[in-house]
């Protein structure tokens, strides 16, 4: 179905990625990761077509649709939006067609007949049973205006538009974006049914596990495939990983080995050489000077064969293992542990339009307790943590008790990092998640960011990847007791997931959080309130 054949991508001076191949058979399932601006939707493009590859060749067999990250507008009805145009063309071909029947001619009727034919492959017949399956999957409106859709529904919109577009081969980049965990689940069932083959480039490892067969990890420009889906893979990479170090210690002590007999067989050939006839007495001077020469042309002929003997280990030597040092190591003092008691709400009400967006909540949370709030899109947890700390903007009116414990502090993070509004540097950024930083720690995470500037270096001015490094480095620097985070894996890639899931599990204090990331929720939620229909109900946590 698909075949990419030693592939390298540039910009200017800038390699992307080389040498990349890989294969997609016929209803195969490939998972694409890697860290953000690693080439992942760079490598879509190209495998669907629409760039050309600086070296190497994709070839495509059958028909392929591309989900780019881009969400699409559209106009008319959100059915409108996502009909196909030669579904919408040939419908409209068909009802001309059956207007024009009432002469009964026979060049009507042909007209008719060839019109209804293309309609019927076009799948016109069942296409609106399909599109009200797939929006509702989504969590579409078949009904309402595609112009009044937020960002996160046009995105949805985008997507049931690929999927009720027939193709052989389906890239879908980020196709979770924006689902919640029903959306996410329907997706993954109407992947599992679809004969298609596809490609799907995600940072949702419980997506992955669910539908991918293979992987293939994009890391400093070069694609490694994996059999399995992402768990599976990764635990083979690291088996993998863990042979290489192996194999590269081995080798290193075997070359510490030769390269201290070389040098010993070297010396002792440079000390043979530099022998002195005056300490030999008249009678031995000749045997003195042949046993020196036979000693020199020894141990230099050793020395010889022993710098031969490291060049081929060194020839058959196993890479060095790389080492990701991108991680920040601070020793800051423990945060106070703070009551016992930490937050108490009861019988909160919040309104908005005349209408209850949360009624009759009661809710109680201890020191040391990991709170995932989860469920469907605008079904209220985002106003929640919003009222819980008083922040809702524009509310109608709120009615109940809240209580915090006395003294306690709270590191809170946007969805879309609100939290950073009115800093300018990366110092004010970290020095509002702990004031008591010193210049040298500063330094030390700048370091670790990879920034020119230091410290001083200007919010404005960093990359998405920076950005992640730096909400992770404010995270572990916070002395607060409570961390409040809404949606914190967005725009975040593996990588930076799995550094967050380690730090959040590490936590001695109080974590609200709000996602649909069900591996995150999974592995580090002790509680998990389901917010829906106006009230939040406990559920058990299902651990993955």
């Amino acid at each position: 179905m698909l075949r990419v054949n030693e592939v390298a991508r540039t910009f200017g001076d800038q390699k992307i990625f080389e040498d990349v191949s890989v294969e997609v058979g016929a209803g195969g399932r490939l998972a694409l990761i890697g860290e953000n601006g690693s080439g992942k939707s760079t490598l879509l493009r190209l495998m669907a077509g629409l760039d050309a590859p600086d070296a190497g060749t994709v070839s495509l067999q059958g028909s392929v649709a591309l989900l780019t990250q881009h969400a699409e507008g559209g106009e008319g009805s959100v059915l409108d939006g996502v009909t196909p145009p030669e579904v919408r063309a040939a419908g409209e071909a068909f009802e001309r067609a059956s207007e024009a029947l009432g002469g009964g001619d026979e060049t009507a009727l042909q007209t008719f007949a060839d019109a209804e034919e293309r309609y019927r492959q076009a799948g016109g017949y069942d296409f609106a049973a399909r599109a009200t399956s797939v929006l509702a999957g989504l969590g579409l409106d078949a009904g309402a205006s595609a112009a009044a859709l937020s960002g996160g529904q046009r995105r949805r919109l985008t997507l049931a538009r690929l999927l009720l577009s027939p193709a052989d081969l389906y890239l879908l980049d980020e196709p979770t974006n924006h689902l919640d965990e029903e959306g996410g689940r329907w997706l993954e069932g109407w992947i599992r049914d679809s004969k298609a083959a596809f490609v799907l480039a995600s940072h949702d490892r419980a997506f992955l596990d669910a539908v991918a067969a293979q992987t293939a990890e994009l890391e400093r420009g070069t694609l490694s495939v994996y059999p399995g889906a992402y768990s599976e893979a990764m635990a083979l990479k690291q088996i993998l990983r863990e042979a290489q170090q192996r194999d590269y210690a081995a080798y290193r002590r075997k070359r510490s080995a030769l390269d201290e007999e070389q040098s010993r067989r070297a010396s002792k050939a440079r000390s043979a050489g530099q022998y002195n006839p005056k300490r030999a007495s008249d009678g031995d001077k000749l045997l003195a000077k042949g046993k020196a020469q036979n000693a020199q042309n020894v141990n230099a002929s050793h020395a010889r064969r022993l710098e031969r003997q490291i060049e081929r280990l060194d020839a058959q030597a196993t890479d060095r293992p790389y080492q990701d040092r991108r991680v920040l190591r601070l020793e800051l003092p423990p945060a106070p542990p703070g009551p016992s008691e930490v937050l108490s709400v009861r019988d909160l009400c919040v309104c908005r339009g005349g209408r209850a967006v949360l009624s009759g909540v009661r809710l109680d949370v201890r020191r040391g307790e990991r709170v995932a709030l989860t469920g469907p899109n605008g079904g209220g947890k985002s106003t929640l943590l919003g009222a819980l700390l008083g922040t809702l903007p524009g509310a109608g009116p709120i009615t109940g008790m809240v209580r915090w414990g006395v003294g306690l502090t709270r590191y809170v993070a946007g969805q879309q990092g609100e939290e950073l509004a009115g800093l300018e540097t990366v110092a004010d950024a970290l020095l509002d998640a702990n004031p008591l930083l010193t210049p040298h720690q500063l330094h030390e995470v700048a370091a670790g960011l990879g920034l020119p500037g230091g410290p001083a270096f200007a919010l404005a001015g960093l990359s998405g990847g920076q950005r992640t490094r730096l909400s992770l480095a404010r995270l572990k620097v916070t002395r607060a007791q409570v961390l409040v985070l809404d949606e914190p894996t967005n725009h975040l890639d593996i990588r930076a997931i799995e550094a967050l899931e380690a730090l959040l599990l590490a936590f001695p204090g109080t974590v609200l959080l709000a996602s649909h990331d069900r591996a995150l929720v999974g592995r580090v939620a002790t509680r998990i309130w389901r917010v829906a229909g106006g009230g939040v109900v406990e559920k058990e946590p299902a651990r993955l």
